[in-house]
């Protein structure tokens, strides 16, 4: 019987799109100028960040993928706030699911700092009680680490738990 249910963040329950392949398009463009589609971009929405940033670094040249990270961080503090906002009727479907006895967490690639921030702007982080970052694990998703993770934090099986997202990043890790 299903218990637990584990989130995707980023075009799941916040519309964050637009900001994300924005920061990932600006940082892209500073490095490997001409060299990834609006389209390419979209493609690899949801993928593993770290395989982002080494695409870049290595179309680039730069040895070093720390000098893009902090890059794209500093565009994304500069700008997160503008496109993310959560999907309609995500607050409401959440409380139900809460108020029906599920255990729920947030499973994502996205930054703490910044899955924080979007929970808080939301007004939905009291939801959770586990919170799986990419900054959590040494491997985000397609790895299931981060699921196990969630799962270990609920104290919760894979057969009590169900995974909800919006890309094969999320299949994967789920089927892990």
């Amino acid at each position: 019987m299903i218990q637990a249910l584990l989130f995707d963040l980023d075009g799941t329950l916040l519309d964050s799109r637009d900001a994300v392949v924005d920061a990932v398009a600006f940082t892209a463009e500073q490095y490997a100028p001409g060299h990834f589609s609006r389209e390419e971009l979209l493609a690899r929405f949801g993928e593993s960040f770290d395989d982002f940033l080494a695409a870049v670094a290595t179309a680039a040249g730069v040895p070093d993928k720390k000098e893009v990270l902090q890059r794209y961080f500093a565009y994304v503090r500069e700008h997160h706030e503008e496109h993310v906002k959560l999907f309609p009727f995500v607050r409401e479907g959440l409380e139900k699911l809460k108020a029906a006895g599920f255990t729920m967490a947030i499973v994502t690639n996205k930054q703490r700092e910044f899955t924080l921030a979007g929970l808080e702007m939301a007004g939905i982080e009291h939801l959770f009680e586990a919170i799986v970052t990419v900054d959590d694990v040494s491997r985000g998703k397609p790895s299931a680490e981060p699921v196990q993770k969630a799962l270990g934090a609920l104290g919760k099986s894979p057969e009590q738990a169900m995974m909800i997202g919006d890309s094969r990043y999320d299949v994967l890790a789920a089927g892990g």
